[in-house]
């Protein structure tokens, strides 16, 4: 089976990776954007994919607008039989008909739930015990094409976004498998509409998504802890910005005040609108990570409350 890749974050490429390895399929066509300019010194970065195509072997193709005409005859020129798109922008009908046996994508979520770019994120805010990988026919819109295959994944109540995305890259391996299989074979009863009545959207994450909001429950804000665990949320001390790792919920059996904390049993507690949250590790603003029971040292003064 003659396959076309689109993809571009590091989850894509884990995917690709995988591809490669499978039996009686050919990636014959790796399609991803071109180099942007990022940071501080605006050098060239290229996307995770294309690093995985270039050490794969892979024949690149890199393109920012699916709409040229000439896009379409390049793809076209492939005879692919199947499309897999991972992490990737919106692709226009005239090049996802293309394929003969269609095109289809791998979501981080058990669709309907959890449609838009952020669904490993929203599963963890929402405090979900079940989350997992589907794969689906696209179509004119979004994260709504019909169902081929769903793997199931449990969800801990302390597990953190970068580990729950390691888990789900590798069960990635998996779903792409089973799904390949189902095509080969044309084996519809495998498809399911997607009911989109009962969908959940997970938009982009944004920037205050990552403050701390102390008076909701300590329960919600280990969910947003754990969930945004790659970059960190932040409350405040002092004006200055503060994170905190490896957090649980309690019942506030020490009577603190919302926003109040205190350190007990190598183990900061702060007082929220419901319940106290604990954390074993902090970090500072401009420093590093460091014990609960060592930040007890930074504060000198008696006031033991956060911004």
């Amino acid at each position: 089976m003659k396959i076309i890749f689109f993809g571009n974050p590091d989850f894509s490429a884990r995917c690709l990776s995988y591809l490669n390895q499978i039996n009686n399929i050919s990636v014959e066509l790796v399609v991803t954007n071109k180099d942007k300019r990022m940071g501080r010194g605006l050098s060239r970065k290229m996307t995770a994919v294309k690093k995985t195509a270039i050490k794969s072997g892979n024949k690149l193709y890199e393109v920012d607008n699916l709409n040229d005409p000439s896009v379409k005859e390049k793809i076209k020129a492939i005879c692919a039989d199947l499309f897999i798109i991972v992490g990737y922008k919106y692709i226009p009908k005239s090049i996802y008909t293309i394929a003969k046996k269609g095109s289809i994508n791998l979501h981080a979520s058990l669709l309907p739930k959890y449609r838009g770019a952020s669904p490993i994120q929203y599963a963890l805010l929402n405090g979900d015990k079940v989350t997992g990988l589907t794969t689906f026919y696209i179509n004119e819109t979004i994260d709504e094409g019909d169902i081929i295959y769903q793997l199931e994944y449990k969800i801990s109540d302390t597990i953190t976004f970068n580990t729950l995305y390691d888990d789900l890259c590798t069960l990635s391996q998996n779903i792409l498998l089973k799904t390949i299989s189902i095509i080969k074979t044309n084996n519809t009863d495998n498809y399911k509409i997607l009911d989109i009545k009962s969908y959940k959207k997970a938009p982009k994450i944004n920037k205050n998504n990552f403050i701390i909001n102390w008076n909701k429950s300590a329960y919600d804000i280990h969910n947003q802890i754990r969930a945004l665990s790659y970059q960190g949320a932040y409350g405040f001390y002092k004006s200055k910005r503060i994170k905190f790792y490896n957090t649980y919920f309690i019942k506030n059996t020490l009577n603190l005040n919302i926003k109040m904390f205190t350190f007990k049993n190598n183990m900061i507690y702060i007082g929220t609108a419901d319940g106290i949250l604990s954390s074993n590790m902090i970090q500072l603003e401009g420093r590093d990570k460091i014990k609960a029971m060592d930040f007890k040292n930074v504060v000198k003064t008696k006031i033991n409350s956060f911004d």
